[in-house]
């Protein structure tokens, strides 16, 4: 009896804490409507999280999605079906879009595929490949008339092989792909006049790891990159 009665109290709690926060993210659209200022809808993997219920963003986690099939429809995550299901829906006069994709890709994925394909392919140009699929996707955006940016990504963790790949990238092997990816997306940007925002200076250590200070978890920043990524997107947009 006891024990049913702690699940209800917990139910109630979630409900009433998801509640909270939906109530927060209609009163943030609400009141930035108001104002006539825009939202900043931040479209991504899991590294949108930190955005959540944040002022003047709104966060939509699509799933696992990588940026490397970002391009593909009818993929595994249906990445970008989802992500143009946001598109069609934010005010495409006022709000901003900025991407947040690539980190999984770094983690797991280029490291992976030039193992597995036996180095047939360097690690530069894995990135490459990766970051050319994701320009299909912004041209497109583009071509849409959406106002966005890409948000770069954190300095590569600790991690160890929790998944069990059988090709995982040693942390020194994992900093030099962070490092190389961020330099080569922002340089693609650049080149192609999107706007680009460069947190990889401000969250990394001189081991190119992510810094204490900005360390959520062994992954993913926490909340102190918020107000600096905000003010980027609106000075540069």
């Amino acid at each position: 009896m006891f024990e049913e009665i702690k699940k209800i109290i917990k139910a109630i709690r979630n409900l009433t804490l998801r509640f909270y926060f939906f109530s927060i993210t209609i009163f943030s659209q609400i009141y930035y409507r108001l104002l006539n200022k825009p939202l900043i809808h931040v479209v991504g993997d899991s590294h949108v999280f930190v955005f959540k219920d944040k002022r003047m963003f709104i966060a939509h986690h699509i799933g696992p999605a990588t940026m490397y099939n970002l391009n593909k429809k009818d993929s595994n995550t249906k990445s970008n079906e989802k992500l143009f299901d946001v598109i069609n829906k934010i005010n495409r006069k006022k709000d901003i879009l900025m991407l947040v994709f690539g980190e999984i890709n770094c983690r797991i994925h280029i490291y992976y595929q030039y193992k597995k394909q036996n180095e047939k392919f360097t690690i530069i140009e894995l990135i490459d490949r990766t970051i050319s699929n994701y320009g299909e996707v912004l041209k497109k955006i583009k071509e849409n008339g959406v106002r966005f940016c890409v948000y770069g990504i954190p300095a590569a963790a600790t991690e160890k092989n929790i998944y069990n790949y059988p090709f995982y990238a040693t942390p020194e092997i994992h900093s030099y792909i962070y490092k190389e990816f961020n330099n080569r997306l922002k340089h693609f940007c650049e080149k192609n006049k999107y706007v680009y925002i460069d947190i990889y200076p401000k969250v990394s250590d001189d081991k190119g790891y992510i810094s204490k200070e900005f360390s959520g978890d062994k992954i993913h920043l926490n909340k102190k990159i918020v107000n600096f990524v905000r003010e980027e997107v609106l000075k540069n947009i």
